[in-house]
C-alpha cells in the first residue's frame, strides 16, 4: 500500500471530526456518513435479522444510512431488501437502530419506492412507474410497467409518510429519501421515464410537474415526523442537466429538507478511471443555483483518500465551495472502521487511502448471501 496523502491532525480534526448539528439539535460526531448501500442481508421477507444487525454494528461514522427500505411491497427491486412497509417490520428496525447507535453513530433510514424498476420476481405484484414502458429484467425477460394514476402516486406518497413514522418509532434519528439512481422519485423527475402529458399534475413537460412527486414525499414525511429529512438526488442524467437539479433542490428546501446528497448515474464507477469525487463538477453547478436555499450539501462517489475528504469539506481554501458532509459506501464495505484508522493515522501525518479498489465484487457477493469485501476477505 502506498504512503497516503499528508493531512495534519489539526486539519483532520477541524474538517472531518467537526460536529454536525441537525435542525432538531441532535449532534453527529463528525462529517462522514456511511452511504446507503443494499447489503442483501435481510431475511427473504424483508425483516431485519441477526446478519444485517451484526454488519451495521461494526460501521464507524457520524451518521450511518441504511440500505434502502421499501415503503410498499410493490416497490421492491432486489431480493433481501429491507422492508419498512408494515407494522411487523418495526421490531427488527428497532434492533437495527440499536446496532448503529452502539458504535456511536446516528442512524438514518433511507426510504424508497423503486417504481418502474421494481421486479415482480421479488415484489410479486404488477410494476408501476410514471409512464408505461418496457424493460428487460436481469434474466432477459420483458417487464411491462404500468403508468400510475394520480391516486396511486398519492398512495405512494402516503406510504413514505407511514414508513417514516415506523422509522421514528424504531429510533432512527433522520430520514433519507431516495430520489436518485433511476428509482421511483427520480423517474418522475427524469423525462426519460416521465412521459405524462401537460394536463397531468405530475407532467414530465415542466420542472414543477417533474419535481412534484419528490417534493410531495418530502412534505409528507415532514408532516408525519419531527426528525430531519435529507434527499439523495442524481447530479444529472442523459436527459437531465445539473441546472435542472439545482432548481429541484430549491424546491426540496422549500418542502422542508435540510440536506441534499448529490450522487449520480452509474454510482459504482472506478475512481481510478473517473477520478475521485466523480460527480463533483455537476454538484458544484447544483450548489451554485441553490446557494441561498439554506440547504446543507453532501457528496458521494469515488472518494477514497483522506486528502480528498478534507479538500471537499473545506473547499480547499474556498469556504463557499465546501461541502457539509461526505458519504462513503464501498470503502466502508471493505473497512467498516475506516474512519477510526484515518483518525489514528492523522496523528502521524501519514494517512493511507481506503484499501477499496472499486472492483465491485462486493455487490456480486450480495447476490450470493450478502454484500462483503471479497478482495480482502479474511485479511
Amino acid at each position: 500500500m502506498r504512503v497516503g496523502s499528508m493531512v495534519d491532525q489539526n486539519s483532520w480534526e477541524n474538517a472531518v471530526l467537526r460536529k454536525l448539528e441537525l435542525p432538531n439539535g441532535v449532534i453527529a460526531s463528525n462529517r462522514i456518513m456511511r452511504a446507503a448501500t443494499w447489503m442483501g442481508q435481510s431475511e427473504e421477507d424483508g425483516l431485519v435479522g441477526n446478519t444485517i444487525i451484526d454488519t451495521y454494528s461494526k460501521i464507524k461514522a457520524g451518521i450511518v444510512v441504511t440500505g434502502f427500505q421499501y415503503v410498499m411491497h410493490e416497490g421492491q427491486s432486489v431480493r433481501r431488501m429491507v422492508s419498512n412497509s408494515r407494522p411487523s417490520d418495526i421490531e427488527g428496525l428497532k434492533q437495527l437502530t440499536k446496532s448503529i447507535h452502539s458504535s456511536g453513530a446516528l442512524a438514518a433510514a433511507q426510504l424508497v419506492h423503486c417504481g418502474g424498476v421494481s421486479l415482480p420476481k421479488y415484489s410479486g405484484d404488477d410494476v408501476f412507474g410514471p409512464s408505461e414502458r418496457e424493460f428487460p429484467d436481469p434474466n432477459g425477460e420483458t417487464v411491462r410497467v404500468k403508468a400510475m394514476t394520480v391516486d396511486h402516486v398519492d398512495r405512494v406518497t402516503q406510504a413514505y409518510a407511514d414508513a417514516s413514522k415506523r422509522a421514528a418509532e424504531a429510533g432512527f434519528d433522520l430520514i433519507e429519501i431516495h430520489g436518485a439512481h433511476n428509482y421511483g422519485l427520480w423517474q418522475f423527475f427524469d423525462p426519460t421515464f416521465n412521459k405524462r402529458p401537460e394536463n397531468d399534475t405530475f407532467t414530465g413537460t415542466t420542472i414543477e410537474g417533474r419535481s412534484k412527486a419528490m417534493v410531495d414525499a418530502v412534505r409528507a414525511v415532514k408532516s408525519a415526523v419531527d426528525i430531519p429529512v435529507q434527499v439523495k438526488v442524481d447530479s444529472s442524467s442523459k436527459n437531465v442537466r445539473p441546472e435542472e437539479v439545482g432548481e429541484l433542490t430549491k424546491k426540496l428546501a422549500d418542502a422542508g429538507a435540510y440536506c441534499v446528497i448529490v450522487s449520480g448515474p452509474n454510482p459504482t464507477q472506478s475512481p481510478k478511471v473517473s477520478g475521485e469525487g466523480y460527480f463533483l463538477n455537476d454538484a458544484m453547478v447544483i450548489r451554485s443555483i441553490a446557494r441561498d436555499s439554506g440547504l446543507l450539501f453532501g457528496l458521494v462517489g469515488g472518494i477514497r483518500s483522506p486528502e480528498t475528504v478534507v479538500k471537499l469539506l473545506t473547499g480547499d481554501g474556498d469556504s463557499a465551495a465546501a461541502f457539509d458532509v461526505i458519504q462513503l459506501s464501498r470503502p466502508f464495505i471493505s473497512e467498516p472502521a475506516l474512519l477510526d484508522r484515518w483518525t489514528e493515522e492523522a496523528k502521524t501525518g501519514k494517512q493511507e487511502p481506503a484499501r477499496c479498489i472499486s472492483c465491485n465484487r462486493c455487490f456480486v457477493a450480495g447476490l450470493k448471501g450478502g454484500v462483503r469485501c471479497l478482495q480482502f476477505e479474511g485479511v
